[in-house]
């Protein structure tokens, strides 16, 4: 007994113009037929077939290449089979390239940071390039605010709603800028829940 199969793709246009003339690049009428045998056809066969389908129909290079990528990455696939062939094709998920380039960018940061200080050794304030350094370190995120258990009173503004009631003071590492400051306990500020829902939209 011997199994056969096959794939049969099928196109068929017509132009219905009144008064029966076209122009020379219009033709009256298109009829494609694509038929493959398909009893050992593997999947890489058959997307060539599909993709020779799309382009006898009029569908560009860059629209086949987008429509076979939006098969193969989207929020349908597992995070761990789209990794899979990502390495296969010696590709980056788009995660995995942010979190190389953030680490490069604090690298290049660093390196600026310690070239301007390096270049003035006496200077007795912060330099352009470390207080850059410093900012990016102490990126303000979500996480960060829901973490905070202190904040400067100018952090506690920007992010949070100042309750009238007495509040303790001190000198102190600010939770969410890092700075040196006079802080209090961010429920004095509502725990910054105010920022906390801006920075989540």
């Amino acid at each position: 007994m011997t199994y056969e199969a096959k794939i049969t793709l099928k196109f068929d246009s017509t132009w219905d113009h009144t008064g029966g003339i076209y122009d020379d690049e219009t033709l009256p009428e298109e009829h494609y037929t694509f038929e493959v045998p398909a009893q050992d056809l593997n999947s890489t066969q058959l997307f060539t077939l599909f993709s020779n389908f799309a382009r006898a129909i009029g569908h560009t290079e860059m629209g086949i290449m987008k429509g076979a990528c939006a098969v193969t990455f989207n929020d349908m696939r597992s995070e761990e089979e789209m990794r899979k062939i990502a390495e296969e094709y010696d590709l980056k998920l788009v995660e995995d390239y942010r979190d190389e380039v953030c680490k490069l960018e604090a690298e290049v940061r660093d390196l600026k940071a310690k070239l301007s200080r390096a270049l003035n050794p006496s200077a007795e304030q912060y330099t352009e390039e470390e207080i850059s350094a410093m900012c990016a370190e102490n990126e303000v995120t979500v996480d960060t605010l829901k973490n905070a258990d202190v904040v400067c009173f100018d952090c506690g503004s920007k992010y949070g709603e100042y309750h009238d009631r007495v509040s303790s003071v001190w000198e102190g590492k600010c939770n969410v800028c890092g700075e040196v400051k006079n802080i209090t306990e961010t429920r004095d500020y509502g725990y910054l829940q105010k920022g906390i829902k801006e920075l989540s939209k």
